[in-house]
């Protein structure tokens, strides 16, 4: 009986971990995509075959920078470079540039 239990236990631990934590990132990932669009990013970002060609790819673009330094560059797009025509996203919510952030960082 020990080892059925112990089985049961197992298998009750790893679809808690499972749903606890793959259901959040899809939905995170979700919410980033959605922003992607709403905001207009692809008007000069292309992304995954569409978009602009203004601002650089970001299909790839968490290659090349963390989402610490995305979300940077959404807050203050000038930093980096002070004649980048990207306009900042301080209005919006934490939790939503998170998200873009995240989403975007997780494209390699």
């Amino acid at each position: 009986m020990t080892i059925l239990r112990a089985a049961v236990v197992s298998l009750l631990l790893l679809l808690l971990l499972t749903v606890g934590f793959a259901v959040p990132a899809r939905a995170d990932d979700a919410r980033g995509r959605q922003l992607l669009n709403a905001l207009g990013c692809k008007g000069c970002h292309s992304f995954e075959g569409r978009g602009g060609s203004i601002g650089p790819a970001l299909d790839s673009i968490g290659k090349r920078l963390t989402a610490a330094a995305i979300e940077t560059q959404l807050l203050h797009p000038k930093k980096n470079n002070p004649n980048s025509m990207m306009p900042g996203y301080g209005y919006l919510p934490p939790a939503d540039l998170a998200a873009v952030a995240a989403f975007l960082a997780g494209r390699k």
